[in-house]
């Protein structure tokens, strides 16, 4: 069945997904955003802790429901395998409206100047495919604002001595740390390093017509009680099915993008929530399935000028798969350190992000939960490493 031609069709409903979704719907394009699961619920989505963590062999509170749609890898001798993705650095793995947006930690970083130009900075490394970006941190920035203000951030870029050139300050005043974020801080500025409070996409104070983060401690990994962790879920979809010009389609799956006899987009093939075929002919198709899920969908969208996939005759799409890093440490004390006032991570330093010597990149430290963790930011390389085949 062939459903009446739109504008654009936008395929996840997730952090990128819902910002095009919003930015074509307010500028008068129609728009249809898929999206597999369905519209989040706090009270369908409960404070499990074993469903809640960065595995998900227990489940997974937010989806996919791998037992519907389970991911399959075929290695070199025609073995198949299932694997289930694993959770992502800021979110996790989810398949519903706003996605791993419902559930991330929400830490709203800006990247530095200098990752912007990583290969000039730092020179080739060995087997990576190490480049500079084709924009720069100064074309970026105004974007970075709108972001921040539309959706909403809180913090103080001016306590970061480290932090790039900002043109706005934040919308919402930072959190004071929590007893464990205090400790730690008085510790590095001991050590002369420079401590602030992370940048988070919650609300500090009311915002939006939306109310002030209530601190509780269940935050990464779960959905917010009170609805002040922003994702793309409250805020720009919202703003774009306020429109007119957006629908959302919720519980919709789609298999592939139908490409044209010239090579270009025409619409997508897809099954709808009664598990029906159909297809949607658009001027636009937009492909924001997450990193690996995006891949999958140009794999399986094969045609006669792209036998490999979409966009794949290259061999490039699946590969330079780029992880966050995470490495810690951890201590026992002799008095009390914990006092539960979420949402758990609440003070950073960037001292070591750049300019090391012997190391390309850095990381940011910061707490999380009851420790300090050195998060390698994405400055360590790209390699050309595939997802595998994925049918």
């Amino acid at each position: 069945m062939a459903d009446k031609k739109v504008d654009a069709i936008v395929i996840g409903a997730g952090a990128g997904g819902g910002v095009v979704a919003k930015e074509l719907a307010v500028n008068g394009f129609s728009v249809v955003l898929m999206e597999r699961g369905g519209w989040p619920d706090y009270d369908q989505h409960i404070h499990d802790e074993l469903i809640s963590q960065r595995v998900q062999d227990l489940g997974s509170a937010f989806g996919p429901d791998w037992e519907k749609h389970p991911r399959v890898m075929v290695d070199e001798h025609g073995n198949r395998h299932q694997i289930h993705a694993g959770h992502g650095a800021y979110g996790h793995v989810a398949a519903c409206v706003g996605s791993g947006t419902v559930s991330y930690g929400a830490m709203g970083w800006r990247f530095m100047k200098e990752d912007f130009q990583l290969k000039s900075i730092y020179g080739m490394v060995e087997d990576s495919t190490l480049d500079d970006w084709p924009v720069t941190y100064e074309e970026l920035e105004p974007y970075y604002v709108k972001a921040e203000w539309e959706i909403g951030v809180f913090g103080d870029h001016s306590l970061n001595p480290f932090a790039p050139p900002q043109s706005k300050p934040l919308p919402m005043p930072p959190f004071e740390f929590n007893r464990e974020g205090t400790y730690l801080a008085e510790v590095c500025r001991r050590m002369g390093l420079h401590p602030f409070p992370i940048p988070m996409l919650r609300n500090s104070v009311p915002y939006h017509g939306r109310p002030a983060c209530i601190r509780n401690r269940t935050c990464c990994g779960y959905a917010c009680p009170v609805d002040a962790k922003n994702g793309t879920h409250n805020t720009v979809i919202p703003t774009a099915v306020k429109t007119g010009n957006c629908e959302v389609r919720a519980h919709c799956v789609v298999a592939e993008i139908l490409v044209d006899d010239r090579g270009k987009a025409t619409g997508v093939r897809y099954f709808d929530e009664k598990g029906k075929g159909r297809t949607m002919e658009a001027r636009i198709v937009v492909v924001a399935g997450s990193a690996t899920e995006t891949a999958r969908l140009l794999l399986n969208s094969k045609s006669r000028l792209f036998p490999h996939g979409a966009g794949n005759n290259n061999d490039w799409v699946g590969r330079n798969l780029q992880g966050h890093a995470y490495t810690g440490a951890s201590g026992l004390f002799d008095f009390d350190i914990l006092d539960l006032a979420g949402p758990g991570a609440c003070m950073a330093i960037c001292d070591y992000n750049h300019h090391n010597e012997g190391i390309i990149g850095g990381w940011i430290a910061g707490n999380r939960v009851l420790y300090v963790a050195l998060c390698l930011f994405p400055e360590l390389s790209f390699r050309r490493t595939p997802l595998g085949d994925c049918p």
